[in-house]
């Protein structure tokens, strides 16, 4: 048994009272700050005040946050400053970490939960599906797009039931968030979401087997699209769905090897790879059938399964 010291217990809640007040120095800073590099400082400096490794543990404490609740806080605020359509902060009954909800998809609910990397960061997924949107690195300022669970996304209920309108309004909302992380120098990468950018759009391949391409064919046929195959001596194909054209061609990227890339011509610049894949249920079906090949290659490295 241990002599119970009062006075040595009373400095330990002293240590307590002071983490608590540089704690709610934090939150309230969070609350006020509109700059994006203020928010960034305060999220990073809250991730690295860890609970575990504190002394108040002796003091029970219902209204604790992990670091998810805040995380989500801090995009929020991002989103709320990057589009014109409202985001909402909401903490279900009995959870400890709050739901994102934006106005465009008001039938689906995001949550950021912890990535099961070593050099941390968090994933933002939808709630029903499970399914990631994007990784974002607060710490070593990265901030990437799942294209692959991404794709799938757009074909869930609650996605189809926005429109596809509102997919438009949220691929422009996360633009705007990486533009604001990219200014304090984030590394992004968010392939296929940017309308004015759809030519050039890298697959995880460089070379499809003919039976991928074939199979596009009779799948194109079966729906009554024609499927060309490209002119003179470049090698590709090309699906026109009315004023839109998706071209698959063969180009030499800048290491001189041979690569397969996509590209959505839209005079207009409004369509997106991802409008296709949700409007257009042949081009997804086939899409996701080999999206091992011909997914939009991305930072495949931080989304593990």
């Amino acid at each position: 048994m241990v002599d119970f010291d009062t006075q040595v217990y009373s400095e330990r809640l002293k240590q307590d009272l002071t983490l608590f007040n540089r704690w709610q120095i934090l939150i309230a800073t969070l609350g006020d700050v509109d700059e994006t590099a203020d928010l960034l400082e305060v999220v990073e400096k809250i991730l690295a005040f860890d609970i575990h490794e504190s002394t108040m543990l002796r003091i029970a404490n219902d209204y604790w946050f992990p670091s998810t609740h805040w995380v989500t806080v801090a995009f929020a605020r991002l989103a709320e400053t990057a589009s014109l359509s409202n985001t909402e902060t909401v903490l279900p009954r009995g959870q400890k970490s709050a739901e994102l909800h934006f106005d465009e998809w008001p039938n689906a609910a995001f949550k950021f939960v912890p990535a099961p990397l070593a050099s941390g960061g968090f994933y933002l997924e939808e709630t029903a599906q499970e399914l990631r949107v994007l990784y974002w690195d607060i710490v070593h300022k990265r901030f990437y797009l799942d294209t692959q669970q991404f794709a799938k996304l757009v074909q869930t209920e609650a996605v189809q039931l926005a429109g596809v309108q509102a997919l438009a309004i949220f691929q422009k909302r996360l633009i705007a968030i990486a533009e604001q992380l990219a200014s304090e120098q984030f590394s992004i990468d968010l392939p296929g979401l940017a309308a004015q950018h759809q030519r050039d759009l890298v697959m995880v391949e460089r070379e499809l087997p003919s039976v991928v391409l074939d199979s596009l064919f009779v799948t194109a046929a079966k729906q009554q699209f024609v499927l060309k195959r490209a002119q003179g001596q470049q090698i590709g194909v090309e699906i026109a769905v009315g004023e839109i054209a998706i071209r698959l061609t063969q180009v030499f990227n800048d290491s001189g090897h041979q690569q397969w890339v996509y590209a959505i011509v839209d005079d207009n610049q409004q369509v997106t790879i991802f409008t296709l894949l949700q409007q257009l249920p042949l081009f997804y079906q086939w899409y996701i059938a080999h999206i091992d090949q011909v997914g939009l290659k991305d930072k495949r490295e931080v989304f593990v399964e």
